[in-house]
């Protein structure tokens, strides 16, 4: 699993646990323990944007904030089914077909290989991006 996975799923794990912290715990305050998951997933968010920065000879923060948007992308998808209305009736799809596809929203084209939303009824595309922002 990639990084990025990873942090989004331990979010999605610790945003589970602390809605339903009665079943987890004993303990009457769970802030200290969400606080203590989310900082660190703020650090491997960083690790992985430094990394990056490093890599591709960029500055941290703007790959930093890319780091955050794609986490907050694969923890939507993640919650997508239970919190999101916008989400609700979609599921991902990666476009197979080199110039098949244009979003929805943003009416620009997909590129295969690419991952998107799909609606399940009527078989439109959109990137993950576009529906989320």
């Amino acid at each position: 699993m990639d990084r990025v996975k990873q942090i989004a799923s331990l979010e999605a794990e610790t945003l589970n646990r602390l809605s339903n912290w009665g079943r987890y715990s004993t303990s009457d305050d769970p802030t200290r323990t969400g606080r203590v998951e989310f900082m660190r997933c703020d650090d491997m968010r960083t690790e992985v944007a430094m990394w990056r920065a490093r890599e591709t000879n960029r500055d941290l923060e703007t790959t930093l904030m890319e780091v955050q948007l794609e986490v907050n992308i694969e923890l939507a998808k993640l919650l997508s089914e239970t919190i999101h209305p916008a989400f609700a009736g979609t599921n991902g799809v990666e476009i197979e077909e080199e110039d098949g596809h244009v979003c929805g929203i943003c009416l620009q084209h997909m590129e295969k290989g690419e991952e998107a939303r799909g609606m399940r009824v009527c078989g439109h595309v959109f990137h993950d991006y576009c529906i989320f922002e």
